[in-house]
């Protein structure tokens, strides 16, 4: 089963420098490709059709070079999907166009997604994204099965049973069996993926199925951060051609994802190969995973992770510390919150918390409630 990153997700877009220390650590890793798809890249996604400047082919160079010298696959995904509501023979030229140009650029491998997109998920839509799909394989210069993210990408998306959905039917009847499928489970972010929870995909699918791996990504609740063991996914290997995580953006957190992902490593051996402080293994809990609920708190409980701050916002000094600062200092200011309701403070106003802390819309409705 291969390994991955996927550079997929919104809010965060790594530096040349950041992407080269992940890639070194998936060759530490013995990891096998990295999916270079950023939302935030704005000729992947919102100007996929305009070419690179000279100064980001220097960038995708650089990549490619530090993913071969850690012998790590690099793929290309162009992400043409918010523009297809007509494919025309304009859009067709621009495709070609943008592959065109990342092969020259030392690309070998590509992927096309059409995640995230408003348009309805009925046979239409399929049969254009099929006709993308169709034109990008045809040309000479792409040797390798295309990597596919259909707008359908999970078993909630299609609204009932997958072998139900008319998107889901019409690709899969017409697709090349050779081009990997990437699906994210139940759900966007799923707290299992299991065999069984595959079958309906691989009995309408006889392509391979790719994992795209949201369990540690957080730009749906930049407010937090996940970094517990990876769990949930038990025997996948003989099931899945591969698992790609896609995680946060931010590159020391991410190595901490790939190592939990790569490895049996416990909470306190990841922490310790980073320096990061032991206090931090008393609110681990709270940075485990999106599906862990962890038991109400009593004041003296909070109390003694509040003596924690002093360690992990002051004391510790460190380029992951940066990266986790706000997170940590909004941990705290909910402990703060949380301390003086449980207390019922007469002198705390919520309204004046709230107001400060809080977008205006936002602020009405929590008061309103």
């Amino acid at each position: 089963m291969l390994k991955g990153y996927i550079e997929g997700y919104y809010g965060r877009f790594f530096s040349v420098a950041d992407r080269s220390a992940v890639l070194d650590h998936m060759g530490q890793l013995n990891m096998d490709f990295y999916l270079y798809g950023p939302k935030e890249d704005r000729y992947h996604r919102v100007d996929w059709n305009k070419a690179y400047p000279t100064s980001e082919e220097k960038n995708l160079r650089s990549f490619i070079r530090q993913s071969n010298k850690n012998s790590i696959k690099p793929i290309f995904a162009i992400s043409p999907g918010l523009s297809l509501n007509k494919y025309s023979n304009k859009t067709k030229i621009s495709l070609i166009n943008k592959v065109t140009q990342a092969r020259k650029l030392g690309f070998k491998d590509f992927a096309i997604f059409f995640d995230d997109i408003n348009q309805e998920r009925n046979e239409a839509l399929a049969k254009t994204h099929l006709k993308v799909i169709e034109d990008i394989a045809s040309l000479d210069i792409v040797e390798n099965p295309l990597m596919i993210c259909p707008t359908v990408y999970c078993k909630s998306f299609a609204k009932g049973e997958i072998s139900d959905n008319e998107y889901l039917k019409v690709l899969a009847e017409n697709i090349d069996p050779m081009f990997p499928i990437l699906w994210t489970g139940d759900e966007v972010v799923s707290k299992t993926i299991s065999v069984r929870s595959l079958k309906d995909l691989k009995k309408l699918f006889n392509n391979p199925i790719i994992i795209w791996d949201n369990l540690y990504a957080n730009d749906y609740c930049p407010s937090r951060f996940f970094i517990g063991p990876y769990e949930g996914r038990k025997s996948l290997d003989n099931a899945v051609a591969g698992i790609g995580i896609n995680p946060t953006g931010m590159p020391i957190t991410d190595k901490i994802c790939l190592e939990r992902f790569s490895s049996n490593k416990s909470d306190k051996q990841i922490l310790k190969g980073y320096q990061v402080p032991d206090s931090f293994l008393k609110v681990i809990p709270f940075f485990s995973s999106p599906f862990k609920r962890n038991k109400a708190l009593s004041v003296r409980q909070i109390d003694q992770l509040l003596a924690t701050q002093n360690d992990l916002c002051i004391n510790w000094k460190s380029e992951l510390q940066i990266e986790w600062s706000p997170f940590l200092w909004k941990f705290y200011l909910d402990l703060i919150l949380l301390k003086k309701i449980n207390k019922g403070d007469s002198e705390f106003s919520l309204e004046d918390w709230v107001q400060r802390r809080y977008s205006d819309p936002l602020t009405k409705t929590i008061l309103r409630n």
